[in-house]
């Protein structure tokens, strides 16, 4: 005999126990669902049943005496795991384990079963999508991020373990400004294949876009701020112009190839703005060119995500 999980084995026998027991002393009295706990103390075994507590209300007797009559009903005799039962308290009924048999059960299992032992197989398994990490796809993943996909991946390995059948999903947020602007980038470039980790040169297209997109948009607000003769505005403009310029200039001493082909795109587009606004309202509306662009971005996010597990094992 063999068992996944000894200590449910011992509670079955237990109901088996008390529900023969409750039927050979009250045979009219229906028992559906008999309910366990563990004692406060091992003195008074592994489990107990306050079962009498209910019924002394059915039957208006003392719950002391309808334990006493339940235990001395019990025949064990045909049950491996449990050692004795005893009446005790005010009317609980304690189960006390044969410990030989339960460690020679434990032990015997652990043996055979080896590395499925403990693991309770589900009695009605299910189809379960286990979505996790969804980092952001428009920058390298780095290893603050590696949280989510280790319990994620755990999680998953569990229900599996379980008898579930899983579908791990790495959920890319492909909808929106952000997408459109990698996307209006990637496109300005004609679509190339990166030559180097794909997470990593889509970060620097969109990290880049958006920074020349921004001084474009600010370029234009400042025109109209200065035909407005709005000069608190046109200072504040010119302040934000500063900061992204610095940005700028710091992008393109780390990507000055990269920066010099998306900058010269970019100027050609009157107002890149608007026309990241198009692509993104296409994209929603089911335009199939504007699909299939985001598409490639969101599939390059995910070949650099597969690499980076791929490194650490995870699945």
């Amino acid at each position: 005999m063999i068992s996944e999980n000894p200590f449910a084995s011992f509670r079955k026998e237990c109901e088996t126990l008390l529900a023969s027991a409750i039927k050979h002393v009250f045979p009219d009295i229906t028992t559906s669902n008999l309910a366990f706990e563990r004692p406060p103390n091992i003195e008074f075994g592994q489990l107990a049943s306050s079962f009498c507590f209910e019924l002394s209300k059915q039957l208006r007797k003392k719950s002391t005496a309808l334990a006493q009559q339940l235990t001395r009903a019990v025949d064990k005799s045909s049950f491996s795991l449990v050692e004795r039962v005893t009446a005790a308290g005010a009317g609980y009924i304690n189960f006390h384990a044969d410990f030989k048999e339960f460690s020679a059960l434990t032990l015997d299992s652990v043996r055979k079963l080896n590395e499925e032992y403990g693991l309770i197989k589900t009695q009605t398994p299910l189809r379960i999508i286990v979505e996790h990490t969804s980092v952001n796809p428009l920058h390298p993943i780095h290893i603050g991020q590696a949280r989510n996909p280790l319990l994620g991946d755990v999680l998953a390995r569990m229900l599996q373990a379980r008898g579930n059948k899983i579908s791990r999903h790495y959920y890319i947020d492909d909808v929106g400004r952000q997408s459109s602007v990698i996307a209006y980038g990637y496109a300005k470039l004609r679509r190339p294949r990166p030559h180097e980790k794909p997470d990593h040169f889509i970060g620097k297209i969109y990290t880049i876009t958006s920074c020349l997109v921004e001084i474009n948009r600010l370029k234009h607000e400042l025109q109209l701020a200065k035909q407005a003769s709005a000069d608190e505005e046109v200072k504040r403009i010119n302040t934000e112009l500063d900061e992204w310029g610095s940005v700028a200039a710091e992008l393109q001493s780390k990507h000055a190839a990269l920066f010099d082909r998306l900058l010269d795109k970019i100027n050609e587009d009157d107002d890149p703005e608007s026309t990241i606004g198009k692509l993104n309202k296409a994209y929603e509306q089911g335009d199939p060119t504007a699909k299939e662009l985001v598409r490639q971005v969101t599939e390059l996010c995910r070949e650099g995500f597969r690499q980076t597990l791929g490194r650490s094992g995870v699945q």
